[in-house]
């Protein structure tokens, strides 16, 4: 009798360790065949074709938006406008550190216009001097920022209210001559639908790749 036990515990334990092996390797090669590469398609764009606008982070190699606040060279982003001139007139920013305050007047130099972003997060004294910077910068480029940008995603983020957000573009709205616009993902335009009556367009992010 506890011989039989012994091999019915026997074979449950080896059932249960061959259950796992099957299992993890179904997780690994799960994993490893999403994380092959894919040929994304060509753009659908003739070689005479103009995109309309094109986010744009200066970042290249090792540097890093998340890191010190070490500006990027100057001679970096006039490389890079250079090059996307030639498929579009305008670029969006997200954010006035690390250099990214020198697009402006860069872009007016290739003729191209800037979206200016401006990063809100849930520290009150850096968002004071991302509003104060692009403030400054919208008054002194009213030529090339075509409209401004309060906000990336800090609502997705749940590092600021809605009330504080719609504060924060008003104040911006009043010191500005362009269109102002906070932009996320389409969920929370639904969720706050007041917050449309502080823009002055709605801007949406959409991911097709996510």
């Amino acid at each position: 009798m506890y011989s039989g036990a012994a091999q019915i515990a026997d074979c449950s334990v080896w059932g249960r360790a061959a259950l796992f092996v099957a299992t993890a390797a179904a997780i690994v090669a799960g994993c490893a065949w999403r994380g092959q590469s894919e040929q994304i398609p060509a753009a659908p764009l003739s070689p005479t074709d103009r995109v309309f606008c094109i986010s744009y982070a200066p970042f290249r190699g090792s540097d890093s938006p998340f890191g010190p606040d070490i500006p990027v060279d100057p001679r970096q982003i006039d490389e890079d406008l250079a090059a996307l001139s030639q498929i579009t007139d305008c670029v969006r920013t997200y954010s006035i550190d690390h250099g990214l305050d020198q697009i402006p007047g860069i872009a007016q130099r290739h003729k191209m216009k800037v979206l200016q972003g401006l990063w809100l997060s849930s520290f009150p004294e850096l968002n004071r001097q991302q509003i104060e910077t692009t403030i400054k910068l919208a008054q002194q480029f009213p030529d090339v920022i075509a409209a401004i940008v309060v906000g990336n995603e800090v609502l997705l983020r749940g590092e600021m209210s809605p009330h504080d957000l719609s504060s924060t573009i008003q104040a911006v709205k009043a010191k500005v001559s362009m269109p102002v616009t906070y932009a996320d993902v389409w969920e929370f335009w639904l969720r706050y639908r007041e917050l449309s009556a502080s823009v002055d367009f709605v801007t949406i992010h959409i991911l097709p790749y996510w």
